[in-house]
């Protein structure tokens, strides 16, 4: 019995040892990878391997099935004498949305053993990326009209006032360049403590200058569309040192091994597209005042008309980012913002501002020039790199706007019901430091009396119709 047991197990071992033995070899691919395929694109790839086991059956699949799918895979076909391999076979891709993925084939014999294995890396871009570089384009004609509009209707005795005592941008700087970089790095933290690229696209959303649609939403709240425009201005100016500080300095915590560039001409042209268009409106309230009230009453529509502009052909443009949206994706796109509403109406507060700065201040801290944040993603990620971080800064632009609605409908229906703004310049505390520095006729100032009945509004020409410009040409 002895014999036969001991005979049994060494045949056992005969059979098994070409199995144990039995080598996998490495699979090579035609191409050897996909990088940059755009998405709802099919694609066929060739497979090759040199291996003497037969090979039975093939199964491919794809890593991450949301970005890309094997629709087919051919049986193993065996080569030619001549050929550099044993066996071969294709297979079919269909690539379905951004993001990265991994291609893996293995091939087994009679006997479900693997005989050999590979894997191909594959990136998936948008189809539609340059829908986005136009949404961005129009947007940038829009936001030029309307800053003409608003230098039209700007009080240039408010603006000087500031200029001479610039309390309030004082303020909005400390709020957009030191509490929300914070704010944004720590939040990151908080929601993505894993994931070091969707940190990054929420830091440097909140490391941005403020921006154009803060004068609209600051104009339909009835804040201070004068120290609006003042603060947006310095914001962005001030962007040439505040910018290249925090990405260079924090940049490199979040993201070790990223070679940050700062898009300063961007930069620039941010800033030309405001002061052009500015200055024209501006030129136009000196030399022809006769105008402005036309300016005026387009001021409000054209707001209205960015900002629809905004939630219908912007969200299509970044419809991209609901597809791969999380709930810490909208946490991240909420909270950013209404922190920022938050901090710098507290910190206008402190200052004893007057409830139109306070607007101004609070909206100008939460809204974030997204584009710079999007350009820098862009030009230091490769892609879908780029595009996947890009993701928070665009979910933060989609529901920046949604506070401020809230809002603003609340004003709405309070006005309707009192009869009244909700803002009247009688609210205002008499102590209000900005508005003793910015609410001054010039007139008064020489101690000529002022055309007007009663105080001037604090929020300059858009609830002041400039008609004393206009008489005064008259």
């Amino acid at each position: 019995m002895l014999l036969q047991s001991l005979a049994l197990t060494a045949m056992a071992l005969t059979l098994a040892l070409p199995a144990m033995g039995q080598e996998i070899h490495n699979i090579t691919f035609d191409p050897e990878s996909l990088l940059n395929v755009k998405d709802q694109t099919s694609h066929t790839i060739t497979w090759f391997v040199v291996t003497d086991a037969n090979v039975a059956y093939v199964h491919a699949e794809m890593e991450d099935k949301m970005v890309a799918i094997v629709t087919a895979a051919s049986e193993a076909a065996k080569g030619n004498s001549d050929d550099n391999f044993t066996h071969s076979g294709h297979v079919n891709i269909s690539a379905l949305f951004i993001g990265y993925n991994t291609l893996n084939v293995t091939l087994f014999d009679e006997f479900n053993k693997s005989v050999a294995s590979g894997n191909m890396k594959m990136t998936v871009l948008l189809s539609y990326q340059q829908l986005n570089d136009i949404f961005t384009w129009l947007m940038a004609v829009l936001v030029a009209i309307l800053y003409l509009i608003m230098g039209a209707t700007l009080d240039l005795n408010i603006v000087k006032g500031i200029i001479k005592k610039p309390i309030g941008p004082g303020v909005g700087v400390f709020c957009q360049y030191v509490l929300m970089p914070v704010i944004s790095f720590l939040l990151g933290l908080v929601l993505f403590p894993d994931d070091e690229l969707l940190r990054l696209g929420l830091f440097l959303n909140g490391s941005c200058p403020g921006g154009g649609a803060s004068n609209m939403w600051t104009h339909l709240l009835g804040g201070s569309l004068d120290l609006s425009i003042m603060m947006t201005f310095i914001s962005t100016v001030t962007a040439f040192a505040a910018v290249p500080f925090w990405v260079l300095v924090i940049g490199p915590v979040i993201l070790a091994d990223g070679e940050f560039t700062i898009p300063f001409l961007d930069i620039f042209i941010t800033v030309v597209t405001l002061i052009v268009p500015c200055g024209i409106g501006i030129l136009i309230q000196i030399f022809f005042p006769k105008s402005l009230k036309y300016f005026e009453k387009l001021l409000t529509p054209m707001s209205a008309f960015n900002l629809i502009f905004i939630f219908t052909f912007g969200i299509y443009a970044y419809l991209y980012v609901f597809e791969i949206f999380t709930w810490r994706m909208l946490v991240s796109g909420i909270a950013l913002p209404s922190l920022g509403y938050v901090s710098g109406m507290v910190i206008a507060f402190l200052f004893r501002m007057s409830p139109r700065e306070v607007i101004a201040i609070s909206v100008e801290t939460g809204v974030q020039n997204y584009t710079i944040a999007l350009i820098i993603l862009q030009v230091t990620l490769a892609s879908p790199a780029g595009e996947i971080s890009a993701a928070v800064p665009a979910a933060a632009t989609l529901f920046t706007p949604a506070p401020l609605l809230t809002l603003l409908v609340i004003k709405k229906i309070y006005d309707r019901c009192n009869g009244g703004s909700s803002l009247d310049i009688t609210s205002q505390p008499a102590d209000s430091k900005m508005r003793e520095a910015t609410s001054t006729p010039k007139a008064q100032e020489n101690g000529v009396p002022s055309k007007g009945n009663g105080p001037p509004p604090a929020n300059g020409g858009v609830d002041n119709p400039a008609m004393e410009l206009q008489d005064e040409a008259v």
